[in-house]
């Protein structure tokens, strides 16, 4: 006998129109755009960090998470590295802990879950995440070294994805420490026995890219004495300009176009710009609702009646600020757009503050 067919009252038979299917497009593009670029940006305040790797199941008292706390202490205390963990518990909680207790930044990347993740209580800086791709590249970018404790899939998951980008170049040469002895041994046998050995599927020099140790002292000296990521937050710290001391002139009164070679060499002092053909820049700018884009274009709007520049904006989607700067009067770009780049940058930099600050007040 035929089953009878329910039918659920809260899915749409009806399928959806192109207009819907873009609006959708659309609305995921600019959350998936503002996590990567308020996560590009909130890494880019730590001019040197480490990245701690490890289960959510590991209790205190256990001898890697004391170690994990002793290890980041010592970064943290020492050195001046932020310890960057994903802001939950186990190896994830060592890591801030020791970070905490030796007065240096413990930052915690968390991800928003249905059953909510609870934050470790030694976060001091935190950013949340909706998609777990967005956090995973927040989690590897720019840190000064990698150290995996024991752990589960997803501490696997991080450590073949550094490791695979280090092997394929498409990411410097950073220290990769396995601290675990006992666990890590019988994963490295896989490597040398069956990967290099009858497979031939890795080289025998890709053992190099990774250091196995229970030495605290090891691991610290590997991270420390490594030379600092090229990045765009090590640029932003060590070579950053006075472009936002310096004021525009009015973009009426013209100038010299820049040649290209000096604004490449500007771009690395305004974060998340976009050059296009040497004559325009342009930024898109999410926020998290409505009224905090109505705040940015009112402070934008401010600094420029200030310094007599003019940019090109508009609203889309309700959260999405675009702007293009260019020197009307020369058709091209002038030092001036640059530095009312950066002033826009501080005032986006303004909005997101305030609401971190309303955060911690309710």
């Amino acid at each position: 006998m035929e089953k009878e067919k329910t039918h659920n009252p809260n899915v749409s038979s009806e399928p959806l129109t192109l207009a819907e299917v873009r609006d959708m497009s659309n609305r995921r593009l600019s959350l998936i755009m503002r996590e990567f670029r308020q996560g590009f940006e909130f890494l880019t305040k730590y001019e040197k960090s480490v990245t701690f790797f490890g289960s959510a199941r590991t209790k205190p008292g256990d001898k890697y998470y004391e170690k994990a706390v002793r290890l980041s202490k010592r970064f943290a205390e020492e050195h001046g590295y932020a310890v960057v963990t994903g802001g939950g518990g186990g190896i994830m909680e060592a890591g801030n802990k020791g970070a905490n207790e030796g007065g240096g930044h413990a930052v915690g990347l968390t991800i928003s879950l249905p059953h909510e993740q609870v934050t470790n209580k030694f976060v001091t800086d935190e950013l949340a995440f909706h998609y777990f791709f967005s956090r995973k590249v927040m989690l590897s970018f720019a840190a000064e070294g990698y150290v995996y404790f024991p752990g589960g899939f997803g501490t696997l998951d991080e450590f073949f994805e550094i490791l695979t980008l280090v092997q394929t170049k498409k990411a410097e040469n950073i220290p990769i420490v396995l601290v675990g002895v006992d666990f890590w041994t019988p994963l490295v046998d896989y490597f040398k026995n069956t990967l290099i050995g009858p497979y031939s599927t890795i080289s025998p020099e890709d053992m190099d890219l990774f250091i196995v140790t229970d030495d605290e002292d090891e691991v610290i000296k590997t991270i420390v004495n490594s030379k600092p990521r090229n990045s765009v937050r090590y640029n932003r710290h060590r070579h950053k300009t006075s472009l936002d001391t310096k004021h525009c002139k009015p973009c009426e009164e013209g100038g010299t176009p820049l040649e290209k070679e000096a604004c490449d060499k500007y771009m690395d002092d305004i974060s998340g710009w976009d050059l296009d053909e040497n004559k325009r820049l342009h930024k898109y700018f999410i926020f998290k609702n409505f009224e905090e884009a109505m705040d940015f274009i009112e402070i934008m709007a401010d600094v420029a009646d200030k310094e007599g520049h003019h940019p090109d904006f508009s609203l889309h989607d309700w959260n999405r600020v675009d702007v293009t700067l260019t020197t009307h009067a020369v058709s091209g770009l002038t030092e001036n757009d640059f530095i009312m780049a950066a002033k826009i940058n501080d005032a986006e930099e303004e909005v997101l503050n305030s609401r971190q600050q309303n955060k911690r007040t309710i």
